[in-house]
């Protein structure tokens, strides 16, 4: 069995053709930021709170959706024609994706941010405004529903994925494929408006998520379970949660002022982040993983 940091051992993967697919990708996605960007006029303000303002929630989610979408082309084009393989080959060493594994990364990570949610909810019930009103949560629900998995997956193919398994082949390091691969993750959300708002610190969260889930990719030999996490970290903190400093402004259940970002919330993170490790790694036995590993 071809682990997953070596399925670049497989298929076309000279320089020239690990840059057309960067291209193409990133390409892809820069195309499907056109449309958000002829349709805004700049003197309207480039807050948050002003494209929501302009475009109203629906629409712009969608414009937001749009270069995931491109992208998740860019890989499945370039999977075809340019390296030979098939996308499959990017998202895990198993025959077919387990669906098994999304769900239940999906429904544990969900439970792991719901709950303190709702005890801090408990705690300081000021820190947060009941906002309930069923046709704007069920179009929420509905929308990110759909497009969320283009944008999930498209993050998942390109940092956990693909590039996982170029650094792999590369630097012959899981050790530096995993941190520099989780790094890339989390910078990529420089821009976000949180991090302008609450510092670069907040930055620190999104690399840790990042060599997280890289360092799960490794274990687990496929990125199913990255993919049920990311999705559900996403369409859980959506639904449940929204604020004026995210980039995503949903009509969620709570509303606060400001998402903020301390150490205390830092220090549950780890702690959730340990928890979910230590049951996916039981539910999903990597250590007998391992061993079939190493026997091959």
């Amino acid at each position: 069995m071809s682990s997953f940091e070596s399925t670049w051992d497989t298929g076309d993967y000279r320089p020239v053709k690990v840059l057309m697919t960067f291209l193409l990708v990133i390409g892809g996605f820069m195309l499907g930021n056109f449309p958000i960007l002829i349709l805004y006029p700049l003197d309207r303000g480039k807050t948050m709170t002003d494209l929501v303002s302009y475009f109203g929630f629906t629409r712009l989610f969608i414009l937001q959706m749009i270069p995931f979408f491109f992208g998740v082309i860019g890989f499945f084009l370039s999977a075809r024609f340019i390296h030979k393989v098939t996308l499959i080959t990017w998202f895990t060493t198993r025959p077919k994706i387990d669906f098994n594994r999304i769900l239940f990364s999906f429904v544990l990570w969900s439970s792991l941010i719901i709950l303190p949610t709702l005890v801090d909810w408990y705690i300081s019930p000021t820190r947060y405004t009941w906002q309930f009103e069923w046709r704007s949560f069920f179009t929420t629900c509905l929308l990110l529903g759909v497009c969320l998995p283009f944008q999930v997956l498209f993050e998942e193919l390109l940092f956990r994925g693909f590039l996982f398994q170029g650094l792999a082949k590369r630097t012959k390091s899981i050790i530096f494929t995993v941190v520099l691969s989780g790094v890339m993750f989390g910078l990529m959300h420089i821009g976000n408006p949180e991090v302008r708002a609450q510092g670069y610190g907040v930055l620190g969260i999104y690399i840790t998520l990042g060599i997280t889930l890289s360092l799960i990719a490794f274990l687990d030999q496929g990125i199913e379970i990255p993919f049920g996490f990311h999705l559900a970290n996403n369409f859980v903190t959506g639904i449940l949660v929204t604020s004026s400093d995210q980039a995503f402004q949903t009509k969620a259940l709570l509303k606060t002022d400001s998402l903020d970002f301390t150490m205390a919330s830092f220090g549950w993170l780890l702690v959730s982040l340990a928890i979910f490790l230590l049951l996916v790694s039981r539910r999903f036995r990597w250590k007998e993983l391992r061993v079939k590993r190493n026997n091959h």
